[in-house]
């Protein structure tokens, strides 16, 4: 064991430090231009899968599963070896950086898919009735929501696609890994070789994982809040994360309830006191103007004011209390 592992191993390689600064820097120069080609790809046809026109989402699932299917390897081989035979050739810093950014593009425009597939139906309905175009809603509403969902995932395909660089050892891409390969073949001085392009390529990957574990614990700090104090929780959430549903949420809504919520009870504005405890959500009886301390049940309502009938028979119309027996129906539950 001693012996792999040999000092005058571990000299002989120090002695190539030029050789591997630009083994490693030739791993960076194609993880990053790689990487501007999959996000490219990646948000062009993850907008694509969720159009309206058919013909974009059949391309867009075309080449999805072409990539995805095809092992990275192999299409590889087919830019290195089956293209100069059609007369193009290509240099193996652009066979990787092509190769491997159109195939993590592809699992990159699942994540964007799955991103905006995420954001709630009436985000685009509204931007419609605004006046958006569909560029426009995409842009400036749909994405800006969907990146909580995006990037965490993101941040890990970044990381696989630093680790899938090492298949250009096998075209001679000047990478690490044939770095590796080539130094052990030549001393065979496998151990430190090996162990030297391991820690490299943890140098660039390690980072790239506590970021996607740093912005999936930062994008979902969201919290629903029903009873109880709510002003920490409130606090914490500075934009309404729950489109399409009626939880309060963000330091704006804890704000606006402490200095008094403007409804509407059958046509008529009123304006609700503000809330001692700031940050509590208003109960029904609040919000409606019933003189009651909680909800009001069947043995105890506040005295039956205009106001209060008013507010107490949206109450009830809310908790669905018809009265008796539905109608249209008959003994049996069908119609008569």
């Amino acid at each position: 064991m001693t012996e792999i592992f040999a000092p005058y191993k571990w000299e002989a390689l120090f002695a190539r430090w030029p050789d591997i600064l630009a083994a490693f820097g030739m791993t960076a120069a194609i993880s990053a231009l790689a990487l501007v080609i999959a996000l490219v790809l990646g948000f062009v046809f993850g907008v694509f899968a969720v159009s309206r026109f058919r013909i974009l989402r059949a391309l867009t699932r075309v080449y999805v599963e072409t990539v995805q299917n095809i092992p990275l390897l192999l299409q590889v081989f087919v830019l290195y070896a089956v293209f100069p035979l059609l007369g193009l050739t290509i240099a193996s810093f652009w066979i990787g950086v092509i190769a491997i950014g159109a195939y993590h593009g592809g699992y990159m425009s699942e994540v964007v898919r799955s991103g905006i597939g995420s954001v709630h139906r009436g985000q685009f309905e509204a931007a419609k009735s605004q006046g958006f175009s569909p560029v426009q809603t995409m842009t400036l509403i749909i994405l800006p929501q969907a990146m909580r969902i995006i990037l965490p995932p993101l941040a890990v395909q970044a990381a696989n696609l630093v680790k899938n660089t090492s298949v250009l050892a096998l075209i001679a891409g000047g990478e690490l890994m044939y770095f590796a390969n080539s130094f052990a073949g030549d001393t065979s001085y496998y151990g430190p070789a090996y162990v030297a392009a391991a820690v490299l390529y943890f140098a660039i990957c390690f980072p790239l994982s506590r970021a996607a574990v740093y912005l999936e614990r930062r994008m979902g700090t969201h919290r629903h809040v029903a009873t109880g104090d709510a002003t920490e929780e409130l606090a914490a959430d500075a934009v309404e994360v729950t489109p399409g549903t009626h939880d309060i949420t963000g330091h704006a809504a804890a704000q606006a309830m402490a200095a008094g919520v403007t409804t509407m009870v059958e046509g008529t504005s009123t304006l609700v006191p503000p809330v001692a405890d700031k940050g509590r959500y208003l109960t029904y009886a609040e919000l409606y103007g019933i003189d009651a301390p909680a909800w009001p049940d069947r043995r105890t309502v506040a005295p039956r004011t205009p106001r209060n009938r008013r507010g107490l028979a949206r109450v009830r119309g809310a908790m669905g209390r018809t009265g008796g027996r539905r109608r249209g129906k008959g003994r049996r539950g069908g119609r008569k």
